[in-house]
């Protein structure tokens, strides 16, 4: 019995990852006994034991809190940032480093050593690099009523990144950031604090069924003006500019 598995099956959200680690923590099983896993990536296996997570807002709070207090500040943000990521692994990842970080506090995020803390320094690295991307990339086309729309394709939950970017440039404009795998808007008004907002399938695709804009226009020709047809270098665009990224750009 002490060779069985038990494996926290979680979904990929902040608040199912932070209970599941809550949980596989008050479980007492020892950590070598834990698992996380997130559940869309989950096939049963023989001799484990399986638990699904029901989120619980508090019992992420106190995860929060606890990273937050008893290892530092940096450790949270790259614990935030490996949530938004979009590895299978993630959950279980994050749990392997909190093990190090309640030992060792705040220097664990320099044990560059140690598998667990190289995979979390991964993860940061990559949503950071692709938030960055994006802050460059993103276009905006004119709505009715003065609202600006853009559309991204992330692979990983990047808004909460930034949109933070966009309202404090912006900040008297109307906005809406659009991420259209996950069908998860954020939305600026005017001069106010921004949010985030599921859409329904129906509602995402209304609006991406928008016709194109005067803006769309001015992008592309821009772009043409600009070029200089002896100078196109068409590798290193791409490696200045990835083909993902440009899934939602006018001026390509």
């Amino acid at each position: 019995m002490n060779d069985i598995t038990t494996v926290f099956c979680c979904q990929d959200n902040m608040d199912s990852i932070f209970t599941g680690i809550y949980d596989a923590w008050a479980s007492r099983l020892g950590h070598s006994h834990v698992r996380l896993q997130l559940a869309a990536h989950y096939n049963y296996e023989l001799f484990t034991k399986t638990v699904e997570v029901q989120p619980n807002p508090e019992k992420t709070e106190k995860v929060i809190r606890s990273i937050r207090t008893k290892i530092s500040s940096e450790a949270w943000s790259m614990v935030y940032r490996a949530v938004l990521s979009q590895y299978e692994s993630k959950a279980d990842d994050i749990y392997r480093f909190l093990i190090l970080g309640f030992h060792y506090g705040s220097c664990v995020t320099k044990m560059l050593t140690e598998p667990a803390v190289q995979r979390i320094h991964e993860l940061n690295r990559f949503v950071g690099n692709e938030a960055h991307f994006f802050r460059e990339f993103l276009r905006f086309d004119s709505m009715e009523q003065n609202i600006l729309f853009a559309r991204i394709r992330p692979k990983s939950n990047v808004l909460t990144l930034l949109t933070p970017h966009f309202a404090d440039r912006i900040s008297g404009e109307n906005f809406l950031i659009l991420d259209v795998g996950r069908n998860l808007a954020s939305i600026h008004p005017a001069n106010q604090p921004w949010y985030l907002t599921a859409l329904t399938r129906e509602e995402a695709e209304a609006l991406l069924s928008r016709k194109p804009d005067q803006y769309r226009d001015l992008w592309k020709t821009f772009y043409d003006t600009i070029a200089i047809e002896e100078r196109k270098n068409p590798r290193l665009q791409r490696n200045m500019m990835p083909l993902r990224y440009r899934e939602f750009m006018p001026e390509i």
